[in-house]
């Protein structure tokens, strides 16, 4: 399956095979969801709240990991220096 046949899910931020997505209206415009998406949805507020969790932590790894990435190589040297060289 070729990149081409897959589309973005703004709910899950990964690409799927565009026969399990639906575009949705949002303020922003019209979105791309997969349908996975709207059974998780429908679970337990417990469930959701987990779900949540864990796609924020996952955020934050990434914009951390992004961040990190952008800092000037001198930056970067102080920053393992201090942290013992991780």
């Amino acid at each position: 399956m070729a990149m081409t046949d897959r589309t973005y899910c703004y709910h899950c931020r990964s690409y799927h095979p565009a026969h399990v997505m639906t575009q949705v209206p949002t303020a922003g415009g019209k979105r791309w969801r997969c349908l996975k998406s709207f059974s998780y949805g429908q679970t337990s507020q417990a469930q959701r709240d987990a779900f949540g969790k864990k796609v924020s932590e996952l955020n934050r790894a990434s914009s951390a990991s992004l961040s990190r990435a952008r800092l000037p190589r001198p930056v970067l040297e102080v920053i393992r220096s201090a942290s013992g060289g991780r």
